[in-house]
């Protein structure tokens, strides 16, 4: 029983590492996108975002895959937040 409790531990803290490690990397390129949009480059911006969007998707399939399902809700929740910046910096820039 020890061992089986204690490798369940091992298996469910190397998921939250990935699932955290890739949320971390789409955080960082939302940054690095909203430098581009502050810089003025366009396509930079656009792809540092598109980057963002996909680290998010793919922390959110490895959540639902390792069954961490408060993981799966807070990538959720990190993607809409993405979706949203996203959407209000590309309407700032559009309206200035």
């Amino acid at each position: 029983m020890l061992i089986s409790m204690s490798t369940f531990i091992v298996a469910a803290g190397v998921a939250w590492k990935s699932v955290g490690g890739q949320l971390l990397a789409s955080g960082v390129l939302m940054l690095s996108g909203y430098q581009d949009v502050v810089l003025g480059t366009r396509i930079g911006a656009t792809f540092w975002f598109y980057m963002a969007l996909a680290f998010g998707i793919s922390a959110l399939v490895t959540a639902f895959g390792a069954q961490l399902w408060g993981g799966a809700v807070i990538c959720a929740v990190a993607l809409g937040l993405e979706v949203w910046l996203i959407f209000r910096c590309r309407r700032r820039r559009t309206s200035a």
